[in-house]
């Protein structure tokens, strides 16, 4: 058996130049992706699974955190609905 020998060769052509999303855009991305992630906790937190409960719980911190960062001097969803996704 030989040894094959795979070659990539870099394409521009495949990366978007995005732009940053506005603040409001980017919150209301962030408080979609926390519902997932509290609906992840929740279902793992029913399968009894320990790791996977503080590794969302880590994640979901993180995202509350970078939520306050886009509107300073305030906390994370506070006054905000958060039984349901937006």
């Amino acid at each position: 058996m030989g040894v094959r020998e795979v070659v990539v060769e870099p394409t521009n052509g495949r990366r978007r130049n995005r732009q940053s999303m506005a603040g409001t855009k980017r919150a209301a991305a962030l408080f979609r992706m926390w519902h997932g992630v509290r609906d992840m906790l929740n279902e793992a937190e029913h399968l009894g699974d320990g790791e996977l409960v503080h590794f969302l719980a880590v994640a979901q911190m993180l995202i509350e955190e970078r939520t306050a960062g886009l509107t300073p001097g305030t906390e994370a969803f506070v006054g905000i609905d958060t039984s349901l996704p937006n």
